[in-house]
């Protein structure tokens, strides 16, 4: 029967289901020292834009390639979040524990502040398996991106509480634990993306059928230095003359 066939919608759901439980499990594994979850979750941002576009793909040798190719960057921005967001954690139950008027006031604060901080990580992360950009100014491009499509933002800090709730009621009935271990960190993000995806393919000049339709200026994949090429010479003499005659030959957009 055709929906057995390997390009039949029902295989490439399947595929696609079997492509993030592994990479769910790849990144728990790579996560264990704590300090390596920003790469792993770097990489894994990297997988899903392939899966979300219909790419061949082999997850585990490019999973990894591309968690060795973002370690260090990623690992700074994860240990720069980890602290802002442990900070405020404190703030919270400091607060919490004075239990005076101002105390509140702060308590407020802390919870808006780590919640826009959340916020940036579901941005930065795709930005930087993606993109070649500096640290600092990945910070500020996923703030613009929060600020610029709110709605965006709202919906992926939806999708996410959602996510938590439900994890929070698996981890109570232990039979559930293996979902969490197959889909609780990988399917969350793949929703998040297809909600950001479309800002990512306007970037990249890409149509809805992934063909290119402009240049991508920062794709990671693409070298950012990369030469142009100088038109090739005249053969005829008279060329030769006319080039001399009006000066420097203009080179061709890169």
């Amino acid at each position: 029967m055709s929906v057995f066939r390997y390009d039949s919608p029902l295989m490439q759901l399947l595929t696609k289901a079997a492509d993030l439980v592994w990479v769910n499990i790849l990144v728990l594994v790579c996560s264990i020292p704590v300090f390596t979850a920003g790469a792993a979750i770097s990489a894994m941002s990297s997988i899903i834009y392939k899966i979300l576009h219909n790419e061949d793909i082999m997850v585990t040798r490019e999973f990894f390639k591309a968690f060795a190719k973002n370690f260090k960057q990623a690992t700074v921005i994860w240990l720069i979040l980890l602290v802002i967001e442990g900070v405020l954690a404190y703030d919270f139950y400091y607060s919490r524990q004075i239990g005076t008027n101002f105390s509140e006031a702060m308590k407020t604060v802390a919870v808006v502040l780590f919640v826009l901080v959340y916020a940036l990580i579901l941005y930065i992360f795709p930005l930087q398996s993606h993109y070649y950009n500096k640290t600092k100014d990945l910070f500020k491009n996923a703030a613009i991106l929060c600020v610029v499509h709110p709605a965006r933002t709202f919906f992926m800090l939806v999708v996410r509480a959602a996510f938590y709730g439900l994890g929070v009621l698996i981890v109570l009935d232990y039979r559930f634990i293996p979902l969490l271990v197959a889909f609780g960190i990988s399917l969350p993000w793949y929703f998040c993306a297809c909600i950001y995806m479309s800002v990512f393919d306007k970037l990249d000049g890409i149509d809805r059928n992934g063909n290119k339709i402009g240049p991508a200026a920062y794709e990671k994949e693409s070298d950012p230095a990369e030469e142009t090429e100088e038109p090739d010479s005249d053969d005829s003499d008279d060329a030769d003359e006319d080039s001399a005659d009006d000066g420097e030959e203009e080179k061709p957009e890169s």
